[in-house]
């Protein structure tokens, strides 16, 4: 661990903070089971001293925003990619796979919010999946993408009753979000979901994907047209201003850039200091289960299977094309102890109460996986960023508008926002446009005041 300076944004004073950065030996996923060629790379043997655009960050916001920017300015700027560690190897190398975002996080917004901001937050989250088909397709990305249906599988009775009641009030109220949604009652919902014990079910729209292939794969192409100078193994140390740049402090050497865009998700406030004690590391674990004989029918849905009322036990499963299984979650097994998972970035270590819960999973809530022989080949921890209100932090960094850009904190549901927010910001950085010409939920708007209700106490009461 190392102390670091870092400007704040608001003064322009140099300020030492511990420094939030990936740590050396991390599990291994199963996402990067099959590397590509330039995961441990560098465009070139020195680092460049200057450019129009620094990202930090080589996962889906760092790739998705260079792209977007290669999109969007007919006069390619210069732009050099530092990551800490390899390619993807952060939060994206490590989450389910698939996007989605569960119906009762719609039912807390509208609560929030309102039903018009909710609206236009799954109008968004939609339109996402079909942005990232675009992409695939465009691009020739071979990433096992698929358009898929999602079940939110509810376990307690009382939940799915209310969660029931709720669906078809935002039917009779004509909520345009349900369009996309469906309910399935007790009467048919443990065969149509495949779930031994469901009371009731919500099928959402949703994609699934390999996140580190989508990546890699992207960022190759912009590599190969010369359009990213990419710098694997480059830990950003140090960020001061100077006659109009940022000059980013490396264990490679200083690199000058015009603006910088931290697409660091849990490590950002290590960086920049306006979000130091504000978006918060913590951990949280998946694993890889494989059945030893094939299951037939073949899963074809993701899941989120709530265990108990209100959210108090939740996993995320998508299966892959091959048999597999992705399952995260579990986080009541560890929850009582803080320390281990909460304001923590090291990723080396797993979360050994969590490991039974998983092991017999499949066998226990999914008929035909009885005698599967089931079992964990791989399990691995990842970490997300978490902010008091429950939203990204995207936009212009606070004090540092028109230079510093930032898209993090999301609350480990990036895979359903990363990919048009990316879009959003480099059309800010491309065009000059305001954050409200973006067209971004204004919920997702990094501003003073946002930074400033994110109090010690929002954190205790949410995480």
């Amino acid at each position: 661990m190392r102390n670091i300076s870092v400007l704040d944004s608001g003064s322009g004073k140099q300020h030492v903070s511990e420094q939030i950065i990936p740590v050396d030996d991390p599990t291994l996923p199963y996402w990067r089971s099959q590397l590509h060629p330039i995961d441990d790379y560098r465009s070139s043997k020195n680092l460049p001293v200057e450019c129009d655009i620094a990202i930090i960050g080589s996962g889906m916001a760092g790739v998705t925003t260079a792209y977007h920017l290669c999109q969007q300015m007919s006069e390619k700027p210069s732009i050099v990619m530092l990551e800490a560690r390899q390619v993807c190897s952060g939060a994206t190398g490590r989450n389910g796979g698939h996007s989605k975002v569960r119906s009762i996080s719609l039912m807390k917004m509208i609560k929030e919010y309102g039903s018009a901001k909710a609206a236009d937050f799954a109008a968004f989250v939609y339109e996402q999946k079909y942005a990232m088909k675009s992409c695939v397709e465009k691009e020739g990305l071979d990433c096992e993408f698929e358009l898929r249906r999602s079940y939110d599988v509810f376990l307690d009775e009382g939940e799915a009753k209310e969660a029931k009641k709720w669906f078809y009030e935002c039917l009779q109220e004509q909520h345009e979000w349900t369009r996309e949604c469906d309910w399935i009652d007790e009467r048919n919902v443990e065969q149509v979901t495949s779930m031994k014990g469901a009371k009731g079910a919500i099928s959402v729209p949703a994609c699934s994907f390999w996140p580190y292939k989508f990546v890699s794969q992207l960022l190759a192409k912009l590599m190969e047209d010369k359009l990213v100078n990419l710098q694997t193994r480059t830990p950003v140390t140090t960020i001061q201003h100077e006659s109009g740049y940022s000059v980013l402090q490396t264990d490679q050497g200083a690199l000058k850039a015009r603006k910088v865009v931290f697409a660091t998700n849990a490590y950002t406030g290590g960086l920049c200091d306006v979000y130091n004690g504000k978006i918060i590391p913590y951990k949280g674990t998946a694993v890889h289960i494989v059945p030893r004989v094939p299951v037939s029918p073949h899963l074809s849905h993701t899941y989120n299977i709530s265990y108990a009322p209100e959210g108090l036990g939740v996993d995320y499963l998508n299966p892959r094309p091959d048999g597999g299984i992705v399952v995260g979650g579990g986080k009541w097994t560890y929850s009582q102890d803080r320390s281990s998972w909460f304001d923590t970035w090291d990723d080396s270590t797993l979360l050994p109460s969590v490991r039974p819960h998983f092991s017999s999973l499949m066998q226990r809530h999914f008929k035909g996986w009885e005698d599967s022989g089931a079992e964990i080949n791989r399990i691995w921890t990842g970490i997300q960023g978490y902010t008091a209100d429950e939203r990204p932090h995207i936009g212009e960094v606070p004090g540092a508008e028109g230079q510093h850009y930032v898209l993090a904190g999301f609350n480990g549901g990036g895979m359903a926002l990363i990919f048009t927010s990316a879009r959003g910001v480099a059309k800010m950085i491309a065009t000059g446009s305001s954050y409200k010409d973006t067209g971004l939920p204004s919920m997702f708007q990094t501003t003073r005041e946002r930074l400033a209700a994110a109090d010690t106490e929002s954190y205790e009461t949410r995480a």
